[in-house]
């Protein structure tokens, strides 16, 4: 809707990247503050932030590239990120091998961290996908329900579907990371083992991106076998992994004590 936020001149300041940026701003600073409540420094998360910050970004970008290849003509149009474009979960996968990574060497327990950061994920959905409204990316198929959104014809949303009114699937998606998010912070005052809340975060995320995307719209590219979108079957892989670490995570941290 308002793919510009501030232009002055030639300096314009995008809402997909400002909103990312505040995604990224707030979800540190709220883990930083939980990191403190569990005896781990601050320090820790903000080293680790810059680690994720980039693979995060980079990793969403390839993978919405690679769904959307004929958006992509230039150079130019893949590197122009504050425009909008990215697959949430080309993030997460790389930020999370990344952050194995890292932590290993700090001698650091993954799924200690991953609680901690959890919530600041669920919240960076909420901005992001605001984001993604304001910039018309990562739209849904037509609609005559209420929802319907018309989108102005200069956005990819509008361009795609002109003057056609369209599921803000950015903001369903925005709405299901607000519930994640409070789900997560109540849900942990009963965690038993280290990733209990990391695991929810898993289960819920991939359920409710799963849902979502039936509403979204994708390109043929981005569909496998025609029925289900690239999204949608990572969905099922990680509610599947979540589902699994709940029943083998407690067992194994039981046999370490």
């Amino acid at each position: 809707m308002y793919p510009v936020l501030v232009r002055l001149g030639k300096f314009a300041i995008y809402s997909y990247g400002f909103m990312l940026a505040l995604s990224f701003l707030i979800g540190i600073l709220f883990a930083a503050k939980r990191a403190e409540k569990r005896g781990v420094g601050k320090e820790v998360i903000y080293d680790l932030s810059i680690i994720l910050i980039i693979l995060a970004v980079l990793g969403s970008r390839i993978l919405y590239i690679l769904t959307h290849r004929d958006h992509y003509h230039s150079l130019l149009d893949i590197i122009a990120l504050w425009q909008g474009g990215a697959t949430y979960y080309g993030g997460l996968v790389l930020a999370i091998v990344g952050a194995v990574a890292y932590l290993r060497v700090k001698r650091l327990s993954f799924f200690l961290i991953a609680d901690i950061c959890s919530p600041s994920i669920a919240l960076g959905i909420v901005f992001t996908r605001i984001g993604c409204f304001l910039s018309g990316c990562c739209f849904g198929i037509p609609t005559e329900s209420v929802f319907g959104t018309v989108f102005p014809s200069n956005s990819p949303a509008g361009y795609t579907f002109t003057h056609i009114g369209i599921h803000p699937t950015q903001l369903y998606s925005s709405f299901y990371g607000i519930v994640i998010f409070i789900a997560l912070l109540l849900i942990e005052k009963k965690k038993s083992f280290n990733g209990f809340t990391f695991v929810f975060l898993c289960i819920g995320y991939g359920v409710a991106r799963f849902i979502v995307d039936f509403f979204r719209y994708y390109e043929e590219s981005a569909m496998m076998e025609g029925t289900l979108s690239t999204s949608q079957i990572i969905s099922l892989g990680l509610i599947v992994a979540g589902v699994v670490m709940l029943i083998v995570l407690p067992r194994i941290q039981k046999r370490g004590h």
